[in-house]
């Protein structure tokens, strides 16, 4: 039996598959929540009020604990149950590392075994995802979730030809962990349309430095491109942590 290629894989990781069991749709639905931030990092996963809110039932909900809890999107509690893992500047930046690392090797690897499928795959995902809106842009759900779908589509077709199915599986998973960072820490935050402009040009400039396999030039935009989400989220837990200080210490005596 032939096994499945890389972009093939890729394709099954990028995009959220159709539902074929009820496991899978209450799976999909509460992990697009917890991408989301609609479930807050840390917020307790009670059964009786996951029964409730995804109009289901309990092996459903129990296997997609389970398979979220693989993916480090929950934690198991014991016989507390589950909690939607929190987050930390120290495991954003362990992620952001970790994507650095690993997406730059996969261009470099995909530039070079890429084929003209490939190159189409790449022009039709960039061509969908100029029909979106830029995020910061919409407070619509809907259209933000595909955004979501189709950046995350664009980035994953672009490494699909990298030939390597566990770098796939690594970089599709960071990649869903650094969306929730950013849909999280940058709730609040609006973009300018020229700002929202100028990240539509990143997309296309890496779309045409990879095509023409310039691995170096599209390096250094996807270098430019990561770091503007990654700056916007170190902003994001500077404020928080300014915020923290400017509370009173709990433990010191106050006044009466």
């Amino acid at each position: 039996m032939n096994e499945p290629s890389a972009h093939q894989e890729l394709g099954n990781l990028s995009i959220d598959p159709q539902p074929t069991t009820l496991a899978v749709m209450v799976y999909e639905s509460i992990r697009r929540d917890i991408r989301s931030g609609d479930l807050a990092p840390g917020q307790a996963l009670r059964s009786d009020w996951l029964k409730s809110h995804y109009q289901t039932g309990v092996s459903p909900i129990r296997e997609a604990l389970a398979r979220l809890a693989a993916e480090h999107m929950v934690t198991a509690e014991g016989k507390r149950g589950y909690r939607v893992s929190r987050i930390s500047e120290t495991d954003f930046d362990e992620i952001v590392d970790l994507i650095k690392d690993l997406e730059l090797q996969a261009i470099e690897l995909a530039i070079a075994k890429g084929n003209d499928d490939w190159e189409s795959r790449i022009v039709a995902s960039f061509h969908k995802l100029t029909k979106t809106t830029p995020p910061g842009l919409t407070n619509d759900p809907l259209k933000a979730e595909e955004r979501e779908l189709r950046h995350r589509n664009f980035h994953n077709t672009i490494v699909s030809a990298c030939g390597s199915r566990w770098r796939l599986r690594f970089l599709n998973h960071l990649f869903s962990h650094l969306e929730r960072y950013r849909r999280i820490m940058t709730a609040n935050q609006r973009i300018s349309a020229e700002a929202a402009q100028e990240i539509e040009e990143e997309h296309r400039a890496l779309m045409e430095r990879v095509i023409e396999r310039k691995t170096s030039e599209a390096c250094a935009i996807l270098d430019v491109h990561r770091n503007r989400t990654i700056l916007a989220i170190k902003r994001a837990f500077a404020l928080e942590h300014k915020s923290d200080s400017n509370l009173p210490d709990k433990s010191a005596p106050t006044s009466r």
